[in-house]
């Protein structure tokens, strides 16, 4: 898998946003009714999709090799998680595996996976100013209203909209820091309960069904 260049998803994403924004003053100015938050998610896909065809025109002509089709569904992906959501941070987000996300300024990435494993991650941002923008995002985004984080208000804690609980901390530490603690359990049936060993298949078969509820 080819990594990604952080410097060209940058590039795209100005492109991308610049083109979503004049659309938006063409309909102004048309009188149309102004897109949806999904119908502009839809629009920012076709509109990278034609940015990263332009690119791979631009190499061929150039007589280099445009990237494959995978590597162009990476670009494709980073640039919407940096329009829409929290850049390099957005694919841990989106792991049902990863359990814990600590971060420790921009490059210090540390993950933990529900199977135990810990792992060092690469950056999220390409410095710690633009973390501090990406927990801000966080914070804007979480809940019914926005929450600061800047130097007034230093220290951030909140839920996010899967149940994750998120801490993060600025200009009192040496470099801004950011846990994020994963909800990963959800309702638990027996059958679970066989699977990862805690009761045997006999003692399953013969709990107890739960009580119907008292007549009033």
């Amino acid at each position: 898998m080819t990594a990604v260049d952080h410097q060209l998803v940058k590039r795209f994403r100005q492109d991308a946003g610049d083109r979503i924004a004049e659309q938006r003053r063409l309909d102004q100015v048309g009188g149309v009714t102004p897109m949806s938050t999904e119908d502009e998610r839809q629009y920012a896909r076709a509109v990278i999709a034609q940015i990263l065809e332009e690119y791979a025109r631009a190499e061929i002509n150039a007589g280099r090799t445009p990237p494959d089709a995978e590597t162009e569904e990476q670009y494709a992906a980073a640039v919407h998680a940096a329009l829409f959501g929290v850049g390099r941070l957005q694919p841990l987000l989106d792991d049902p595996e990863v359990e814990n996300i600590d971060i420790n300024g921009c490059d210090q990435v540390y993950v933990g996976y529900a199977d135990g494993r810990e792992v060092r991650g690469d950056a999220v941002a390409e410095t710690d100013e633009e973390l501090v923008e990406l927990i801000q995002i966080l914070g804007a985004y979480s809940g019914l209203s926005s929450r600061p984080f800047d130097s007034a208000n230093p220290q951030l804690d909140l839920r996010l909209p899967d149940g994750s609980r998120l801490s993060a901390v600025m200009d009192v530490t040496r470099r801004p820091a950011l846990s994020i603690r994963r909800a990963r359990m959800g309702k638990v049936f027996i059958s679970d309960l066989v699977g990862n060993g805690t009761l045997t298949p006999n003692s399953a078969t013969s709990s107890p069904a739960p009580s119907a509820p008292a007549r009033t």
